[in-house]
């Protein structure tokens, strides 16, 4: 593992991203519940309010939660620019998505309208306030970091979909009438999906592939200009596609800039694979199982994509391209870095504590990232989500027979998550007393 580049004496306290990462596992159990709960209901139309509570309680009780707590602990360690009160903002955030979340969820299984208005506000105030304190800390940065072009360009994506999302939410909450929510929707969707998910994900790849995975660094001749290309498609679509939808102009003008940016995802994938294939370490990692398990559903669903874009006759199912997408692609990446992150933040900070307890005749053995969470664990939990992911997949082509089992795995899967990152902190907590008593 290489952390030559990181400011690790930068690094914010523990609380700061853990409170986010154990956060997350508990909102896939609940989404798992409603899936198990309400079955085949969920995949007839991705219109339906219990379609739209489960997405967002994966999107954003576990996508954008982890998000959340990935950003708060890159962004201070990575492009050495410190949050403002980290402990206080990081409490406050949480607080709001968690709620915030919550509330969405809710307006949309009750048909609560004072629900949803609630959930406006408390979404409205966490993004406002992530976006705000890391315009404070990235706008000043000098330099092309390509990492920081990432974080600058997804914040960028977040800001549109939770603009759009909150101008949606009204529709639910004060009965409003829009204009043409149906392509609001869509842009919603693409915005978040693809502008915030998937170019931060892109971008923090640059980083903790080539650390944790000890690969060859991504190629200078992509990571510059590669995310921009993609945001930019994504700028100019957005018009272009809306202009389509009037019959003001041609639909395969918007499309063009689609297959721009499917194309720009799949070279992202297949770089990612290819990188994996030369890593200079050839001992077993589990996390690289899901990485490519993600770059695979990924190419899946860019191809499923644009056949379904270009195709002039409609036989593919939306919904599994959302399946293949966040639960496949997005999912994925993101368990596989729960996976290194949290047990080198376990590592990390139990080493500094041992800076403070090193007078001291007899130090406190600190475990390895292996032992934090071990391999066999973390491998039980892929397999499970591997079943759960595969019964989703089957789900959309005969939800009746099989939904309820997607169900019922995806909870095992986020169950096992759970427990893996709960005891990753519980032998933190067990250490650091150890070295608290050898302080004293």
């Amino acid at each position: 593992m290489n952390t030559a580049f990181l400011a690790l004496d930068q690094t914010p306290p523990l609380s700061v991203p853990l409170r986010f990462f154990l956060t997350a596992p508990l909102f896939g159990l609940l989404a798992s519940l409603l899936l198990f709960y309400d079955g085949p209901q969920l995949f007839i139309s991705r219109w339906s309010p219990n379609t739209l509570a489960l997405t967002h309680l994966v999107m954003l009780g576990f996508v954008t939660m982890v998000m959340f707590g990935a950003l708060q602990q890159l962004l201070p360690i990575l492009v050495i620019a410190p949050l403002p009160r980290p402990t206080l903002v990081s409490a406050t955030l949480h607080i709001l998505l968690t709620l915030g979340t919550l509330s969405l969820a809710a307006g949309f299984l009750i048909s609560a309208p004072w629900m949803m208005r609630s959930a406006i506000v408390l979404l409205g105030l966490a993004f406002l306030g992530l976006i705000s304190v890391l315009a404070y800390c990235l706008i000043p940065l000098k330099g092309k970091n390509p990492i920081v072009t990432a974080m600058r360009v997804a914040i960028s994506a977040l800001a549109v979909t939770a603009v759009l999302g909150i101008g949606l939410g009204m529709l639910f909450a004060y009965h409003i009438v829009l204009p043409f929510p149906t392509v609001l929707t869509d842009l919603h969707l693409t915005w978040g999906l693809i502008g915030w998910v998937g170019l931060l994900i892109m971008g923090i790849a640059y980083q903790v592939v080539p650390m944790f995975q000890i690969t060859p660094h991504y190629p200078t001749a992509l990571t510059p200009w590669f995310i921009p290309l993609i945001f930019l498609c994504l700028v100019f679509w957005t018009p272009l596609y809306i202009l389509a939808e009037l019959n003001k102009i041609p639909s395969i003008i918007p499309q063009i800039l689609v297959g721009f940016m499917g194309l720009g995802l799949s070279v992202f994938a297949i770089v990612t694979l290819k990188l994996q294939a030369q890593r200079l370490r050839s001992i077993p990692d589990i996390t690289l199982n899901y990485w490519r398990m993600g770059m695979v559903c990924l190419l899946l669903s860019v191809v499923l994509w644009l056949i379904s874009v270009l195709s002039p006759v409609k036989t593919l199912s939306p919904m599994l391209l959302v399946v293949l997408f966040i639960a496949g692609f997005v999912l994925s990446v993101i368990q596989g870095m729960l996976y290194k992150i949290v047990p080198f933040l376990v590592w990390l900070h139990l080493q500094n504590q041992q800076l403070d307890v090193l007078t001291v005749i007899k130090v406190v053995k600190i475990p390895n990232m292996k032992q934090i969470i071990p391999d066999k664990l973390a491998r039980r939990q892929f397999w499970v989500y591997v079943f759960a992911l595969g019964l989703l997949i089957g789900a959309v082509l005969w939800p009746s027979a099989l939904s309820q089992a997607a169900g019922i795995v995806l909870f095992c899967s986020f169950l096992l998550l759970t427990y893996n990152l709960y005891n990753a902190i519980w032998l933190y907590g067990t250490v650091s007393r150890r070295n608290a008593v050898n302080k004293t």
